[in-house]
């Protein structure tokens, strides 16, 4: 029996159900998807734009370029040398990080200081080994899109490492200081370090004193790299202008500077002593022509001398000045009209006694009716009592204020600052500071006390700095010499320097004096200040003077810290002054 199926038509109301619940779900499938794309691209637009700007952009701090330091004839003492960052994209790199590590090691171990300055072959080994595996746990955070390896890369092993063409490794360029004379006016110039924030800051010197004029500013600039995070050239975009810091130009000249400089670590070895200075200025205009301190640093390498070499000692270490301060005392004298050169001590035959107190002459002889001129030439301590007390106290402390005593110099060195002034004043203390005892200075103020009487009576303020330019307008601002005040009238001055020229002729450095040219100058023998008084075994020996007296070129002083071969200024300071002035005479004509 053959059966037959029956065609069975749809209804048509199911059908159209069916159709509007397609319809429905198409729409609301769309409805979706808009939904979506306004969440994504208008309320989340922010975030996602900045995800991928996170992804593709990479921000850097770049700074301009710190302010060079010149001498006045051109030649650079600090300047900025470019160095790099080495850095690592661990999420891309495509070798071992051992294998990197160890390819590396040959090239950074020449940049790491620790290593270099290693003596033994042991301990370069461990620090070979140590800086080693420092590199591979970096290189092994592949989470990490950016990690530095090492700092202050120099332009050849920069080279190096480029030709190694190991993928994922990077440069940044940025600026180190740099000091193309080495050590020179070390505790001038001052050196570049970092502050608590980690950024670079200038201590002491002109660095230190100058660091607003110095200072490089910053600003952020965006690097664009591509999907593996690799920086694109020439994609940069810069959001402020760079702003580089301001050139400064100094009044010493280069060869003064290594003159001197050669001379007093000279000086130091020869006579035993602990530390020495040498400074040269021009008494006209108040400019420092050199200004050299022995034991010196590294500015380079600050970090690995002594703290205590850092600051200026011209400037912060203080000292009784001894016999040189005497020259203060006959120009208070001769200017006020109680003394004249040729005025007779007529208490001058025995030691001065003051109550408990004996004061007597630095060798215990005795000059009866000694001069005023003689008596400089003989640094007589009893003199300079003699002509104290014709002043007065007050008269005294007045010259004392005048010649600059206490007083900061206002020179553009960070170590300046206002020094002690004597106070509690009596019998004692006059008669002890007439002859430079019982008072402190630093050296920058002895020169200037004969710098004012080499320049007619007329004290001017020290400087350092001749100019400062501007970078980026090209304007330069010029240090105009600044006269301080007239201390002493151009008559005492002239009469002062003839009695200065005695000094030096017939005084007890006379046996060094040049035969070739005249020197007005003073020695100056003074013992170190110890908690518990004197110190009878060690002394501070200097010589200050000027040539020619009549229309000098310079006026300079030596200064020598517990000489040991003689403590006498006479036998170290003075020969030394001479040695040097010998050559300052060609330099300077």
């Amino acid at each position: 029996m053959i059966r037959t199926s029956k065609n069975r038509s749809a209804n048509p109301e199911i059908l159209e159900t069916r159709g509007k619940i397609v319809l429905v779900m198409i729409y609301l499938g769309f409805l979706a998807i808009i939904s979506r794309l306004f969440f994504w691209q208008i309320v989340k637009s922010d975030d996602l734009q900045q995800q991928a700007e996170d992804q593709y952009k990479r921000s850097e701090t770049l700074t301009g370029n710190r302010g060079s330091i010149f001498t006045s004839d051109g030649f650079a003492l600090a300047t900025n040398k470019r160095v790099y960052t080495l850095f690592a994209q661990p999420h891309v790199i495509e070798d071992e990080p051992a294998n990197i590590s160890k390819l590396l090691m040959p090239y950074l171990l020449n940049e790491l200081d620790e290593y270099k300055d290693a003596t033994d072959s042991a301990t370069k080994e461990e620090i070979a080994n140590n800086f080693e595996a420092q590199i591979k746990t970096r290189l092994e955070k592949k989470d990490s899109k950016w990690i530095s390896l090492k700092a202050n890369i120099s332009e050849d092993t920069k080279k190096q490492i480029e030709n190694l063409n190991i993928f994922a490794l990077g440069f940044d360029p940025h600026l180190k200081r740099f000091y193309p004379e080495a050590s020179m006016a070390a505790h001038l110039t001052g050196f570049v370090g970092k502050d608590e924030s980690g950024d670079d800051i200038g201590y002491f010197g002109i660095e230190g004193a100058l660091e607003n004029e110095l200072k490089a500013r910053s600003t952020q600039n965006t690097v664009i790299a591509d999907a593996l995070g690799l920086q694109l050239s020439g994609q940069n975009s810069i959001n402020e202008s760079l702003i580089d810091g301001r050139d400064v130009t100094t009044t010493i000249r280069r060869d003064v500077q290594y003159l001197i400089e050669e001379e007093i670590e000279l000086a130091v070895q020869k006579y035993g002593a602990k530390s020495g200075e040498v400074i040269v200025m021009d008494p006209k205009t108040g400019k420092v022509l050199g200004l050299a301190a022995y034991p010196d640093y590294s500015q380079a390498e600050f970090y690995k001398s002594d703290p205590q070499f850092h600051k200026n000692p011209s400037l912060s270490n203080l000292y009784e000045p001894g016999s040189t301060f005497k020259a203060v005392t006959v120009s208070a004298g001769i200017e006020e009209g109680v003394i004249e050169p040729d005025t007779i001590c007529t208490n001058c035959d025995a030691p001065r006694r003051f109550g408990q107190y004996t004061i007597r002459t630095w060798n215990d002889v005795y000059n009866p009716e000694i001069t005023i001129t003689d008596a400089i030439a003989k640094s007589d301590n009893i003199a300079m009592i003699f002509v104290a007390e014709k002043l007065g106290i007050d008269k005294f402390k007045d010259y004392l204020h005048k010649f600059g005593v206490g007083e900061e110099l206002k020179i553009d060195l960070q170590e300046d600052k206002s020094t002690p002034f004597p106070d509690q004043w009596g019998d004692v203390k006059l008669a002890t500071t007439s002859f430079g005892q019982g008072l402190v200075v630093n050296t920058m103020q002895v020169l200037r006390v004969f710098a004012t009487i080499a320049n007619g009576g007329v004290m001017m303020r020290p400087t350092i700095i001749d100019n400062v330019k501007n970078p980026t307008t090209g304007e330069i601002i010029v240090n105009q010499p600044i006269e301080e005040r007239t201390v002493i009238s151009k008559k005492t001055a002239d009469t002062v320097t003839k009695m200065l020229i005695s000094s030096a002729e017939h005084g007890e450095a006379q046996w060094t004096a040049s035969k070739s040219y005249i020197t007005a100058g003073k020695t100056g023998t003074s013992q170190v200040v110890t908690e518990n008084g004197y110190d009878n075994e060690k002394t501070i020996a200097s010589f200050v003077g000027f040539t020619p007296p009549e229309n000098p070129k310079f006026v300079m002083i030596t200064k020598l810290v517990e000489p040991t071969v003689s403590p006498w200024a006479a036998e170290t300071a003075a020969p030394l002054w001479y040695k040097i002035a010998n050559k300052l005479n060609l330099l300077l004509n």
